[in-house]
């Protein structure tokens, strides 16, 4: 035999798990625990309405004075840019 095929031949007897099988399955483990944690986090950040919610008609919401008055703060117009009604039609 050959130095090579020396180095290459193996005991189908002797072979056994090693070391770094063991730190792969531990380092994939603690992998999946973290993102099983970070996918916990982020689903409860997710703000879904109630059946109660659903349930309830649409029309019910102008009864709540204080959800109607709150209006979506306007946008700050860019003064560098005309507005719509003044820009002129491309020829």
């Amino acid at each position: 035999m050959t130095p090579a095929e020396v180095l290459l031949a193996y005991d189908p007897d002797d072979v056994k798990p090693g070391w770094i099988a063991l730190v792969l399955v531990l380092v994939l483990a603690l992998a999946t625990f973290l993102l099983w944690r970070s996918m916990n986090t982020q689903l409860g950040r997710i703000k879904a309405p109630h059946k109660a919610d659903l349930a309830r008609p649409a029309d019910s919401a102008d009864e709540n004075p204080a959800d109607a008055s709150e209006t979506p703060p306007a946008e700050p117009q860019d003064e560098s840019e005309p507005e719509r009604g003044d820009q002129e039609p491309p020829r």
